[in-house]
């Protein structure tokens, strides 16, 4: 039994290698985008980029727009390819744990790649105090889009142009789940090395991304490079205070079981356990609130927050939890080391389990 117990994640590993061998073939983005109308990258996109090598300029020998094709790098003359309108960019060495990670992204978000209306306000919740009519007329980039649900939120709130950058395919899943929407491009690429120019955006935000990198304080400072001087940065993470359980109880289970799960298994188990969640939140959690709304009970605010969610949104939250190969749960004194040089600094609770800051860049 014991010798059983200890090839059980061996096996689960090698399934759920196998698995993401196959998320990592090069030719998977034709199937994640539908039908071409409107999914181009435009001229303009040409002004921000920069290669992520050299930084040197791009361009393209295209007018109006371009589907599929090529753009280049003046300074080092490296060829960039155009598909299905999204420019891949990534940088020449690319690390193999961040391109499995983004693998693992792309294929969730390609799942889970739902869109509901109640994104608007947990939008802004993630990134308060920014509010709507911050956005109008700005640049923007969302730091880490995954399947686009923020850009189409930002883009519909007035602002000039908004680009969406991710490592993985999910790339993909953002430009198809955009591509009605006239002022959002989405770049492939790498949040360590951005195909950006400095300077660039008027703001930037990065919103449940910056956790699972290997060195999140290295990808928030990669994205403070691209925002202007005097420009605004936002940033949610995880918390370590409050999450403790999560980090000593369910995260030596994700690194050890969940995470090398075959991912059907994975999303059934996730579905059990958010009707377990849902049914806590119903029974328990909403009649004990209101009856003793002067107590709390554990984990609360959270559990409430997401008690109006659809069960197959509780799902993904599960999923996400137990998905991911890394996930870093940051204190607050780390979380605002990293707003130390800005300015109008604002760094708060969200839920009481995740932190969320806001700050300018001085100029």
């Amino acid at each position: 039994m014991g010798i059983g117990l200890n090839l059980l994640p061996v096996v689960l590993e090698a399934v759920r290698g196998k698995e993401i061998r196959h998320l990592l073939q090069p030719d998977r983005a034709r199937s994640l985008c539908g039908p071409p109308e409107t999914r181009a990258v435009k001229k303009r996109l040409l002004d921000y980029l920069a290669c992520p090598d050299c930084l040197g300029d791009v361009r393209g020998d295209f007018e109006g727009e371009l589907e599929h094709g090529e753009i280049y790098c003046l300074g080092c003359a490296r060829v960039f390819q155009v598909i299905h309108g999204v420019p891949d960019m990534r940088p020449f060495q690319e690390d193999s744990l961040r391109l499995r990670v983004a693998a693992e992204f792309a294929e969730q978000w390609q799942h889970y790649s739902q869109r509901r209306e109640l994104y608007h306000q947990q939008f802004f919740d993630w990134v308060d105090p920014v509010g709507p009519e911050f956005l109008v007329d700005k640049v923007v980039l969302d730091a880490g889009c995954g399947k686009g649900r923020h850009l189409s939120v930002t883009a519909r709130c007035g602002a000039s142009l908004v680009i969406g950058v991710d490592l993985g395919e999910a790339a993909y899943v953002a430009q198809e789940a955009t591509r009605e929407i006239g002022n959002v491009q989405v770049v492939r690429g790498d949040l360590l090395s951005l195909p950006f120019k400095d300077d660039a955006f008027d703001y930037a935000y990065s919103v449940g991304v910056l956790h699972h990198l290997p060195e999140p304080a290295a990808g928030f400072h990669s994205v403070l490079t691209k925002v202007k001087p005097r420009g605004h940065i936002s940033a949610w993470v995880y918390g370590y205070e409050n999450n403790q359980w999560i980090v000593h109880l369910l995260n030596p289970i994700r690194e050890n079981v969940t995470t090398k799960m075959p991912r059907r298994l994975l999303k059934w188990c996730s579905w059990v356990l958010a009707l377990v969640v849902l049914g806590v939140v119903r029974w328990i959690y909403e009649p004990w609130h209101r009856s003793f709304p002067d107590t709390r009970l554990f984990y609360q605010d959270y559990l409430l927050y997401i008690s109006h969610f659809p069960i197959k949104e509780i799902e993904t939250i599960v999923y996400d939890q137990l998905n991911p190969r890394v996930a870093h749960y940051l204190s607050k004194a780390i979380f605002e080391a990293w707003f130390q040089d800005l300015e109008e600094v604002s760094v708060n609770w969200h839920n009481q389990n995740s932190w969320r800051g806001f700050a300018r860049k001085k100029g």
